[in-house]
């Protein structure tokens, strides 16, 4: 069995983080409120006969059974909540580093082949004619629509490339755009994108659709 990689820092900061494991606060409650219970009923006799000490003890004692073994209770709950959520967090994390370390190792085959099995789950399906360069036409009933990949490698997009895409669409009678680009997307090619209806694929929708596609995989039986 291959040994246990070290914590990361922002492990080590989450255990660092909970100083009193969640059981101990539990326990603590457990003992405070056998010890005050003790308390009270040991002050009880003296409290009946007008010790005012005594009395003073009591109270305390029938209070504070009560109040400090609850919120002892409701900080363990706390403790233990938190730790499930900064645990899920870290998986989180984890999943979306391997997510984009995977991304960045794909091939222009592979992107292209991640996105079409997953616009075939949408209803879309590749048609056979002469597309020249990287596009790929696609048809869902009577809609036909242009994948254009070209772009998922620069690091910006710009809207003259949107136009540009367009412009090939209509030449193949498509009625739609699916543009891919793994860099920035700013404002002006996103207002250029819904002015012109295209729809646009980035990085973040790339590495949810990579992450989803190593979770189904991991979950099927060898």
């Amino acid at each position: 069995m291959p040994r246990r990689q070290s914590s990361t820092p922002l492990e080590q900061a989450v255990l660092v983080r909970h100083l009193v494991s969640w059981w101990l606060y539990l326990l603590l409650a457990a003992f405070c409120w056998l010890g005050l219970r003790a308390i009270a009923q040991w002050a009880l006799p003296s409290s009946r006969i007008g010790d005012g000490s005594a009395t003073l003890l009591h109270s305390f004692a029938l209070v504070g059974q009560v109040l400090l073994p609850l919120a002892l209770l409701c900080a363990g709950v706390a403790d233990l909540f938190n730790r499930v959520s900064w645990r899920r967090r870290l998986d989180r994390l984890r999943q979306e580093r391997a997510a984009d370390s995977l991304l960045e190792q794909l091939s222009w085959q592979e992107m292209r082949d991640l996105i079409e099995l997953t616009l075939e789950t949408e209803g879309y399906e590749p048609v056979i004619g002469p597309i020249s360069g990287s596009d790929l036409l696609l048809q869902r009933q009577e809609q036909k629509v242009l994948l254009v990949t070209e772009h998922w490698r620069d690091p910006v997009l710009e809207p003259a490339q949107l136009e540009r895409a367009v412009d090939r669409a209509d030449r193949v009678d498509a009625e739609g755009v699916i543009l891919v680009c793994g860099g920035r997307i700013g404002a002006p090619a996103r207002a250029a994108a819904r002015r012109r209806g295209i729809r646009l694929i980035d990085r973040g929708l790339m590495l949810q659709w990579l992450s989803q596609s190593e979770t189904t995989a991991g979950r099927q039986p060898d």
